[in-house]
């Protein structure tokens, strides 16, 4: 890793992260196009330079959930979701912009819907799940992602080629919605997908508020059982979850 690079990942592991890579935007937007699908989103992924056409290097970087807090899903008057523990991907990302811009080069957000789970897989973090998350060695299913965006030209990291889900179909098996299948996830199962729906069957309706308590009228704890079974889950981590007592409580 080049001079700032090792910089700029410092930088990023001060503020919070865990896990840092670089990649090359050209092979990022080599990338074929999936389909996302969830209630809110029906498109494809598209490339990082939508929002950023000079753009050289994509600096990807995971933070940790470390407790069901982190896990929080809000609902706004408005309708929009909102997700706390993710807030802290936000300021990385502005100060790794703000690092870049005085060594004098641009930098950019990632779009919205750029892939990024399969952007980190190239930048070295992890491999793509049979859950379709990226599962680190060592932090497991656990980390969420931020992408800077830069003209600069920086040195790529490794992409990560090991299988680290081998035979293992814990996730597939736990999914309580049954919506796994070996990497690919189903939107209208999931219950991470399904928790403002308005007219859940009454299965369904149990279904969530027993793996996806809600703790306010408009918040909720989403759904983790596919991580929380992942063989390469910490042990804390597993400790670190909503009570029993709790999920069997429910104000709908």
């Amino acid at each position: 890793m080049d001079e700032f690079s090792t910089r700029l990942r410092d930088l990023a592991k001060q503020k919070g992260a865990v896990a840092f890579g670089i990649v090359r935007v050209d092979d990022a937007d080599s990338l074929q196009p999936v389909k996302i699908e969830l209630k809110s989103i029906n498109r494809y992924t598209v490339p990082l330079r939508s929002a950023m056409p000079k753009a050289k290097s994509a600096i990807v970087f995971g933070t940790l959930s470390t407790d069901d807090v982190d896990e929080i899903e809000t609902e706004r008057e408005n309708g929009d979701l909102e997700y706390p523990g993710y807030m802290l991907m936000r300021v990385i990302s502005r100060e790794l912009m703000r690092a870049l811009r005085m060594e004098g080069y641009e930098a950019a957000f990632a779009p919205y819907l750029a892939s990024d789970k399969r952007i980190a897989r190239l930048a070295g973090i992890g491999n793509y799940g049979k859950s379709s998350i990226i599962v680190n060695p060592r932090y497991g299913p656990w980390l969420r992602f931020g992408i800077v965006l830069t003209d600069a030209e920086l040195e790529p990291s490794q992409p990560f080629e090991k299988d680290l889900c081998g035979r293992c179909q814990r996730c597939v098996t736990a999914c309580p919605a049954g919506a796994l299948r070996p990497y690919v996830v189903s939107a209208n199962t999931c219950l991470v997908a399904r928790t403002r729906e308005k007219n859940l069957s009454p299965k369904a309706r149990a279904l969530l508020n027993r793996h996806s308590p809600e703790l306010t009228p408009r918040s909720r704890v989403m759904c983790t059982v596919c991580q929380q079974v992942c063989r390469y889950t910490p042990s804390e981590r597993r400790r670190n979850v909503v009570s029993a007592a709790s999920k069997g409580r429910s104000r709908r």
